[in-house]
């Protein structure tokens, strides 16, 4: 009894002993966080958010009914802003610049293969064989 008591109460204080200093060592990461670390524990907790049943109230005069017309007539003088802005006008060569860049884009491409067999028959053959191992492709026909 008394070989295993005193091995075990030194274990029980080496434990101890390294608990309390990863406590210190936590505690100290903890003073340490940045600045939206705490704003992040609140958020876990789930702390700070309102409460399903308290429902908010409408001030008057902000109705969703009532802005909707407004909204819609500040999208209105926004779109005829921009319809009579110089910069919104397409410049006169703005179609044949765009198909000179395609252009210059297909002859980049035309010098490539345009088939999809891109790998000779020697190839694919050499694929083939490093994929065939014997014992597995012919010597399950055997056992059966």
């Amino acid at each position: 009894m008394k070989n295993t008591t005193i091995p075990l109460l030194g274990v029980s204080c080496l434990l101890l002993v390294g608990c309390s200093s990863s406590f210190a060592k936590v505690r100290g990461a903890v003073n340490q966080a940045p600045d939206w670390y705490e704003t992040r524990r609140v958020e876990i907790r789930g702390e700070g958010y309102p409460e399903l049943v308290d429902v908010p109230t409408i001030a008057p005069g902000e109705e969703p009914g009532k802005t909707l017309p407004a909204s819609g007539l500040r999208v209105a003088a926004l779109t005829a802003e921009f319809a009579n802005n110089a910069r919104a006008e397409l410049p006169a060569d703005g179609p044949a610049k765009i198909a000179a860049v395609g252009n210059a884009i297909r002859q980049q491409f035309a010098g490539f293969d345009e088939s999809s067999n891109f790998l000779t028959d020697a190839e694919i053959a050499a694929i083939r064989n490093s994929f065939n191992v014997p014992r597995v492709t012919q010597g399950l026909k055997g056992q059966r």
